[in-house]
């Protein structure tokens, strides 16, 4: 995989088979590298403190990272990003497509939410962890991203069927989404919902589920 922009060649590294993580110190570290419209989506979506992008939380970012193996400086000062360091900071920085999930257990007092980032050739799955940590999983962009999301919202309901999924996905042009919960034995799915008693749309079954959230992703995601 080759990085188009500034920053590390990606070429050789491995994708995690696991969960990681990552603080907030790092991950401002990383987005910093990359001053684009997507890198700046990035950061709004992620909900990132701007106070964590001042330079003594940027050097305690890469210090964090260096610690780890995950960033080196060469002969000439310059830094670069290895491993999975060097996958998120491709992700989140030349992302194309962001889905915001927003989970809503019984009450709006168990609201959480996933952020899924889509670049060309590496995707990642981040969701936010206690004192502005991330959890994240990295994938390769290969596949359907419809069915991947649409996994993701049934292993919800299955956890919690009283649960609700909001599903927003936004590129730099514009945005759309789909509002879910269980009803009987199907799922309500509403889309261009803009507030209570807004969207359209009706019960479908697991086979319309996937098709409205497919209905999301019409193009794919290429550089």
């Amino acid at each position: 995989m080759a990085d188009l922009m500034k920053g590390t060649p990606l070429e050789g590294f491995e994708l995690p088979d696991d969960v990681f993580g990552l603080g907030a110190a790092e991950l401002a570290y990383l987005m910093s590298r990359h001053e684009t419209p997507a890198g700046e989506r990035s950061r709004r979506l992620l909900m990132l403190d701007p106070r964590s992008a001042d330079d003594a939380a940027l050097l305690a970012g890469a210090s964090s990272l260096a610690s780890r193996g995950w960033l080196t400086v060469t002969d000439d000062g310059a830094a670069e990003t290895r491993s999975s360091a060097a996958l998120v900071e491709y992700a989140v920085g030349a992302a194309a497509r962001w889905t915001r999930g927003g989970l809503v257990g019984e009450n709006v007092s168990q609201l959480d939410f996933a952020v899924l980032g889509e670049s060309d050739t590496v995707v990642a799955l981040m969701q936010p962890r206690q004192l502005a940590s991330w959890f994240i999983r990295l994938g390769e962009r290969t596949g359907d991203v419809g069915a991947l999301v649409t996994g993701l919202v049934r292993e919800r309901f299955d956890a919690n069927p009283q649960s609700g999924v909001f599903l927003e996905v936004q590129t730099l042009e514009g945005s759309s989404n789909l509002a879910i919960r269980r009803s009987g034995s199907g799922f309500e799915a509403l889309t261009d919902v803009a507030g209570p008693g807004t969207g359209s749309g009706g019960t479908v079954d697991a086979a319309g589920l996937q098709d409205a959230v497919s209905a999301l992703y019409p193009e794919a995601v290429t550089a």
